[in-house]
């Protein structure tokens, strides 16, 4: 019994020390527009092309949910259009790696965008933030990352 109270002791304050991976993040960040669904996916690509970087795959997750709707019985709709883009930076994903090799996970970058059909011509475009190992190197080069995409997203948006 003196053991547990003695590992509950050292464990508790412990718990309450440590910080959530979100603490201070949210896992996506978003901006919403009124512009077309159509005009904000061409300035995505632009935004992404402007930065000297490549669309290595899309997907049309609307297209895919409609498609699948009758396997799991769906009843509901929930987009009018969304996809996502899955883009890389060399430079900076080489940065994030020699910080942590276990960085490795952040990748790909993912940008998305999306109308639902509860709010038609609101369309919200976003990105998944790049959180990985700790380490003030790996905070630093998976800073650099979240800025490029949140200044992409942000163009993409007209929030310049």
């Amino acid at each position: 019994m003196k053991k547990i109270i003695t590992f509950l002791s050292l464990l508790i304050p412990a718990v309450f020390l440590m910080t959530p991976v979100w603490a201070n993040d949210a896992p996506l960040k978003t901006y919403t527009t009124t512009t077309s669904y159509e005009d904000v996916v061409q300035d995505m690509k632009d935004a992404i092309t402007d930065a000297g970087l490549k669309i290595d795959f899309g997907g049309k997750i609307s297209e895919m949910l409609e498609r699948t709707a009758k396997e799991p019985g769906a009843t509901m709709k929930v987009y009018k259009n969304a996809e996502f883009m899955q883009i890389c930076s060399v430079s900076l994903t080489r940065k994030m790696m020699e910080a942590d090799p276990a960085n490795m996970g952040v990748c790909p970058y993912i940008v998305f965008i999306y109308e639902t059909v509860k709010m038609p011509g609101t369309v919200t475009v976003g990105y998944r933030r790049p959180i990985g190992a700790p380490g003030e190197a790996s905070k630093k080069a998976l800073g650099n990352i979240d800025a490029l995409l949140d200044r992409l997203v942000k163009e993409a948006a007209g929030k310049k």
